[in-house]
């Protein structure tokens, strides 16, 4: 199986990716892990292109888990299961604030970041969010209706979340 796992920033895409991991035991590429290249660097849209075709030629199955949309129909041609979290906004919000506040306490980054990886909260990261359901996902909907031989599950709240990683768990689990 080839999943990516797509969906709004803070709805629990890398949460989801390492419970879906715990028993799949997939090689994972987190975008953000090589997106980023610490404080407000990036590579560029090439180069996170070329990465993810690596990444996915060299393994039979795979977790790419990150949004970045520009990308995003190259990597819906090469899965076969698209998970798109599509949790609301305020939620998603509440998320980011507390993962800054556990990563500037704890002092540790998150293995799914790049090192270096400024976890300030901006103004401009909280208006991205709230926009998200109206900016962003119509086109994350309107790209994966190109792909209709896709399995694509779009859940929307956390008990949709348990309830197919639940299924996902039997279904796949050695």
């Amino acid at each position: 199986m080839k999943i990516i796992v797509i969906g709004c920033p803070g709805a629990g895409k890398s949460v989801l990716t390492k419970r879906i991991n715990d028993f799949l035991h997939y090689p994972v590429l987190h975008l953000d892990k090589i997106y980023h290249t610490g404080g407000k660097n990036h590579i560029t849209r090439d180069e996170l292109v070329a990465r993810v075709s690596d990444f996915a030629s060299i393994h039979e199955k795979w977790i790419i888990d990150g949004n970045y949309i520009s990308t995003l129909e190259m990597r819906v041609k090469l899965a076969d299961t698209i998970i798109v979290l599509n949790i609301p906004s305020e939620i998603c919000v509440s998320n980011a604030y507390k993962r800054a506040e556990e990563n500037i306490e704890q002092g540790v980054n998150r293995n799914d970041m790049a090192e270096g990886f400024d976890y300030t909260v901006t103004e401009e990261f909280i208006n991205f969010i709230k926009s998200f359901e109206v900016d962003t996902m119509p086109r994350i909907k309107t790209i994966l209706t190109s792909f209709p031989d896709k399995n694509i599950k779009i859940l929307s709240s956390y008990r949709e979340v348990e309830e197919f990683t639940d299924i996902l768990r039997k279904e796949y689990a050695e």
